[in-house]
């Protein structure tokens, strides 16, 4: 089985039903359902049944991405532990797609201010460490997947989620956003008034990681300049996508996402003709 190509759902995209639909049409093998509020629990069981019953009529599979507003690591406990009653709700909402559910997706990076402190990130790198190995405890326990996602946090800031990657790979892949690590970089040079290169960043990171990437988002990014954005549709910003792709296919990578939000820098939303070229382009990549 080749890599399987996926397109992000959010609440936002409701109807569901009319938004599946569209991606079964454009050829997608699944789509990552982000779980934001007020997902999963404002889905009852009718509901529920119905997107299993679409996934099984057009043959897609499903991963499910954990709500962006639960600090999974942050350092004060009683936010952490708040945020694990919330993703065990999201774990078994997950479960219930099983075996259709390919995967759960997080993010551990807490976003607190002071995370560029050094001393701040050693603290939050052990007491995270330990709500990872807690979530892939829980994952476990329901047969679901994990992976972790790298945040717009450069990889020099990066421990957690490499010491988290180190302690609990294979119970813990990675997913690899492409533009995540490019902009976190691109950030960090201009603080540190630094120059660097996308593809050295990318190297760098999948010379690390490469072998634990089980889930690939990809978009293209709008990286010189005053006026930096990701999340581009494919070719309209300024990535090369022959040396990204080739990159992408070194690593161990089963699922990707074009996780593309805007059609060109002015901000224009996506329209299905516009994934549409983009799932022709990534095809002829894979």
């Amino acid at each position: 089985m080749g890599i399987l190509l996926g397109a992000p759902v959010w609440y936002g995209n409701r109807p569901f039903e009319r938004s599946i639909e569209e991606l079964y049409k454009l050829g997608f093998d699944y789509f990552e359902f982000s779980l934001d509020y007020p997902l999963p629990d404002c889905m009852d069981e009718a509901e529920r049944k119905g997107l299993k019953g679409l996934l099984e009529e057009f043959e897609l599979k499903i991963g499910v991405h954990s709500p962006l507003d639960i600090p999974l690591a942050h350092p004060r406990d009683e936010l952490a532990d708040a945020s694990r009653t919330v993703l065990r709700r999201c774990m078994e909402f997950s479960a219930e797609f099983l075996p259709l559910s390919q995967y759960y997706n997080f993010h551990v990076n807490p976003r607190v201010s002071t995370y560029k402190l050094r001393d701040v990130r050693e603290v939050i790198t052990i007491r995270g460490l330990e709500r990872c190995k807690e979530l892939t405890r829980m994952a476990s326990e329901f047969g679901i997947v994990v992976s972790v996602e790298n945040d717009l946090v450069p990889f020099e800031w990066s421990d957690l989620l490499f010491g988290a990657l180190s302690l609990l790979y294979p119970h813990l892949y990675l997913t690899f956003d492409v533009g995540h690590a490019i902009m976190a970089e691109m950030i960090y040079s201009r603080m540190k008034r630094k120059d660097g290169n996308y593809l050295d960043y990318l190297k760098r990171w999948i010379e690390k990681c490469g072998a634990k990437i089980l889930v690939v988002h990809v978009h293209d990014c709008s990286c010189t300049g005053n006026e930096m954005q990701d999340h581009l549709s494919l070719g309209r910003g300024e990535l090369d996508f022959d040396a990204v792709f080739e990159l992408v296919r070194s690593t161990t990578c089963k699922y990707l996402v074009i996780e593309t939000f805007w059609k060109n820098k002015d901000k224009m939303r996506m329209d299905y003709e516009e994934v549409r070229r983009n799932v022709e382009l990534c095809r002829s990549y894979l």
